[in-house]
């Protein structure tokens, strides 16, 4: 079992009314809010039957997804070290 094995599509995933998808899966229909999203969603659970060029936005989209989850890990730990050696001062000062 894989770990898109366990992707539920038991939601709903109906558009409301008046809005409009920016992204719909060519293979099962689903919108989605960004043409990224769509294009994770193809290769993860559509890796199979996806194109060439699906298998390349694919790649796109998650390199930046990857990215971008980096860059909130590294600013996560920055502040955490921030809070940290705050903290540490802060006790260093009033306590001594």
């Amino acid at each position: 079992m894989t770990r898109f094995d366990a992707i539920s599509d038991d939601f709903d995933a109906s558009v409301p009314v008046g809005e409009t998808p920016r992204a719909r899966c060519p293979y099962c229909e689903r919108p989605f809010r960004a043409a990224d999203l769509c294009a994770l969603h193809i290769g993860q659970v559509h890796r199979e039957e996806c194109t060439e060029a699906e298998r390349e936005d694919y790649d796109d989209a998650y390199d930046a997804e990857s990215d971008a989850l980096f860059l909130f890990q590294l600013k996560a730990v920055a502040m955490l070290v921030v809070l940290s050696l705050g903290l540490t001062y802060t006790y260093a000062v009033v306590w001594t």
